[in-house]
């Protein structure tokens, strides 16, 4: 097997075009073999720390330069990449941090405050190196992240053995259950995935890519990076999504291209009073999840549509160039290059075109499975097929139409949320008996958090306490937004269960009370 990698064809990049422009991040500029050095630097001080091929190393930062140089300079080695999302406390970092087992973690002052202000509950984690802007407490350890970044370099080397099969990250993600899962990468899906995209949407090396998301997903830490080292293109790398500094950003550096989740349209189309017209602007293409008619003719952009997992290894299908949204808001593509999709049963049986039932996706850089856990690897990759947990429709033209979640997963602004989660977390409170968490449809966030929670022992509920509680171990994103206080116990089917079907029908939102509005 030959290094196909990411690690390979970032140095195939460096090599072939030096001198073109690669980062933007405000007023700081890097060419390929300008960030190169940097991230052989760092390589070297990683390295001098004891991290080799296959250990994990925590990446804890937020949208800057220092996360991709991170991630390079571990790929470089050979190590795994595992990147913690910005917003989260204490307890939804610990969970990561020990279920890694990475004795290392490279933080900013996002990560590295709830973390540092609690180091003692963190036994497995041997060292953290922080950025110049973090704050250190008293009588607490930390490296800096700075010196490390300025150890003599190493000349490039291979790794002998290391190919497109070898892990290269771990990405966590909230599924149907309270526990995120590591979902473990092919060092091969951080080059493939810019070869599918590239070729799917006419991405060449003069676009300039506007990355707002988060570096710790799977679209900036794995797609963002494998177009541009495809390509030679550039990266306009912004702290993060601002629907009102959105266009500045665009025009900051001629952005030509960007990937966004719906919310975003919506958002953009809400702030366009002050927005340019059509035609005014440099952006041509937007890639997101649901095709929106309103956004492509206010702005003048070609509106592209994909669907893929994290698991797939960003690999999915995308609609045509040039789509138009004719087919409806459910149509989301046909398979890429080297992808298959199939729609199956429950036994996993494939459905005739025409029929609903669950999607699948297969091609050669899926993911390796779930970090220490086979049951779970087991149920979703299959003969490798990823099943997705959501349902769809294939035509006879091999068109994917999305239809829904079997998962109680809901999507909230791009973000996944475990309806299970935020449940064990309130059903954790001395005075709620019972609850249940789902999502309800959300013009401008596609997915909203809804909770029914049955107080316990005659116990007075306020809703604002109890999202307050929630707010103590969740990040904002998955607080619920509507909160029901139900006098009477949750109906059940006959089995025990709860009925949920029944329950969905007998709520009322507007009786709810809605944190927004308070």
């Amino acid at each position: 097997m030959s290094e196909a990698s990411g690690r390979s064809r970032w140095r195939g990049r460096v090599e072939a075009t030096p001198e073109r422009a690669f980062l933007h991040h405000g007023a700081r500029r890097w060419t390929f073999a300008g960030f190169d050095a940097e991230v052989l630097a760092l390589a070297a001080g990683l390295e001098s720390l004891g991290v080799g091929r296959g250990d994990p190393v925590l990446v804890g930062m937020g949208n800057r330069p220092e996360a991709l140089l991170a991630e390079l300079a571990i790929a470089e080695l050979g190590a795994i990449f595992v990147p913690l999302l910005p917003g989260l406390g204490f307890e939804e970092l610990a969970f990561p941090v020990a279920h890694s087992e990475a004795r290392l973690l490279l933080a900013d002052p996002e990560a590295a405050g709830p973390l540092l202000a609690r180091r003692a509950e963190l036994p497995s984690l041997e060292r953290i190196a922080v950025t110049a802007d973090v704050e250190v407490p008293a009588g607490v350890g930390a490296l800096s992240f700075e010196e490390l970044a300025a150890t003599p370099a190493a000349p490039p080397r291979t790794l002998p053995g290391y190919d497109e099969d070898s892990p290269a990250a771990i990405l966590y993600t909230s599924g149907s259950t309270g526990r995120p899962k590591g979902v473990v990468l092919r060092a091969g899906c951080f080059a493939s995935v810019g070869e599918t995209f590239s070729a799917r949407f006419g991405i060449g090396p003069d676009d300039v890519y506007l990355l707002p998301t988060s570096l710790a997903h799977a679209v900036g830490a794995l797609t963002a990076l494998s177009i541009a080292v495809r390509n030679g293109s550039s990266i306009d790398l912004v702290d993060r999504f601002s629907p009102a500094r959105f266009w500045d950003d665009v025009a900051a550096h001629d952005a030509t291209f960007s990937i966004l989740f719906p919310a975003h349209l919506n958002l953009l189309l809400e702030t366009a009073a002050d927005a340019p017209q059509a035609g005014e602007h440099s952006l041509r293409l937007v890639i997101t999840h649901a095709h929106n008619r309103r956004f492509a003719e206010r702005f003048g952009v070609e509106l592209a549509t994909v669907w893929g997992m994290t698991e797939t290894g960003a690999q999915c299908v995308g609609s045509e160039p040039g789509y138009d949204g004719g087919l409806g808001d459910n149509y989301v593509g046909t398979p890429m290059e080297g992808v298959e999709v199939a729609i199956f049963d429950d036994r996993m049986r494939a459905l005739p075109a025409g029929e609903t039932g669950e999607i699948a996706l297969r091609h050669r850089h899926v993911m390796l499975g779930y970090s220490k856990d086979p049951d779970a690897t087991a149920q979703t990759l299959v003969d490798g097929w990823v099943r997705s947990g959501d349902n769809g429709v294939l035509d006879d033209a091999d068109r994917l139409f999305f239809v829904g979640r079997i998962k109680n997963v809901i999507k909230r602004s791009g973000e996944n949320v475990s309806a299970e989660e935020v449940e064990e977390v309130l059903g954790a409170l001395d005075a709620v008996a019972e609850c249940t968490v789902f999502g309800v449809p959300d013009e401008l966030r596609t997915e909203e958090v809804a909770a029914v929670v049955v107080p316990s022992g005659g116990a007075t509920l306020d809703p604002a306490d109890l999202r307050a509680a929630c707010a103590e171990r969740l990040a904002r994103w998955k607080l619920p937004r509507y909160l029901l206080v139900r006098p009477e116990p949750l109906p059940r089917l006959p089995n025990g269960k709860l009925d949920r079907v029944r329950l969905r029908k007998a709520i009322d939102l507007e009786g709810a009370w809605d944190a927004t509005a308070a």
